[in-house]
């Protein structure tokens, strides 16, 4: 029974041994600075040093994880944070639980003279005071989602892009359909067309040409329009375009078409023509289009006003 009971430990001595070399150390991460490095006895100790071999797989240098961070208890539910030190740069890296993920959160960035602006929608919820919404004031930020796991680089373009190479995730093979997910860095509307939206959805395109999406990526729902024993399901989608003008054009010049991609399917179609509308504002008003989706499942749906093209995919529920 004791030998069985100290394996476990004896291997843990040879793993250990095994991976520090991996984080040599440097000017960098001593003096005061090496009473704040990452120690075993941490809670964070296992999700850290996946990150940080992670990292030396796809060529950095770690210097040294330093822990608890600046980012400690940035969102509810957070299970801590860490500053990594290696030889393309430093950044953070916020951690939640295994079971969560960064998917669902948006961050919304404004620039206000030199300075950038953050403020975040979606889940994880930030952590602030009631009747006072949690925002970031810093240089240039970056932030990059894996799952769990939220990179945070400051003033660093380059450092990003190797980060991001080395950290983004593949999609699940599993999913048999990959809808469109609210992107990590939101698209904001330009001033000024609405930007404020229901907490269930996402803008989605550019200045030329976008749209409103459901953040789990899933019409349902949707009111049968056609009257036939095969009734197709019915939706309005609204897009909007920089400068378009319901005077000049009453009859929006946009198609929008849509191919099923898990099956065999009559393509999507349209309603007749697009209509215009606005709501509070009529000197920015949005083009709206009726549309018929033949059956349920996994589609792909394209907008197109006058060459500026958007396209989404979506999962169609009974």
């Amino acid at each position: 029974m004791r030998l069985r009971i100290a394996l476990p430990a004896i291997l843990l001595l040879l793993v250990t041994a095994f991976i520090q070399p991996s984080f040599a150390q440097s000017s960098d991460c001593t003096g005061r600075e090496a009473e704040a490095q990452l120690r075993s006895t941490d809670p964070l100790y296992a999700d850290a040093m996946e990150v940080g071999r992670d990292l030396i797989d796809h060529g950095f240098i770690v210097k040294c994880i330093l822990t608890p961070s600046i980012f400690d208890g940035t969102f509810d539910g957070q299970s801590g944070s860490a500053l990594y030190r290696t030889d393309k740069g430093e950044f953070w890296v916020l951690f939640l639980p295994k079971a969560e993920t960064f998917d669902a959160l948006q961050i919304i960035e404004q620039k206000q003279g030199k300075t950038y602006v953050y403020t975040f929608r979606g889940t994880p919820t930030p952590h602030s005071p009631p009747h006072s919404p949690f925002r970031m004031e810093a240089r240039k930020t970056y932030f990059i989602n894996s799952g769990n796991r939220l990179f945070v680089v400051m003033d660093d373009a380059d450092l990003a892009v190797s980060l991001e190479a080395a950290v983004s995730r593949s999609p699940n093979p599993s999913d048999s359909c990959h809808v469109t997910k609210p992107p990590l860095m939101a698209f904001n509307p330009p001033s000024p067309y609405p930007a404020e939206l229901p907490a269930s959805s996402f803008w989605f395109g550019t200045e030329n040409l976008w749209t409103m999406l459901p953040m789990d990526g899933t019409w349902k729902g949707l009111p049968h329009s056609l009257p036939t024993p095969d009734s197709a399901s019915g939706n309005k989608l609204f897009w909007w375009h920089e400068g378009y003008d319901w005077r000049t054009e009453s009859v929006p010049n946009l198609e929008v078409t849509g191919r099923r991609l898990d099956a065999p399917a009559p393509p999507l179609s349209m309603d007749g023509h697009a209509n215009n509308g606005w709501t509070n504002d009529s000197q920015h008003p949005f083009m709206v289009v009726g549309i018929f989706i033949p059956t349920p499942g996994c589609w792909q749906v394209t907008g197109d006003y006058k060459g500026n093209r958007l396209t989404f995919v979506v999962f169609v529920k009974e």
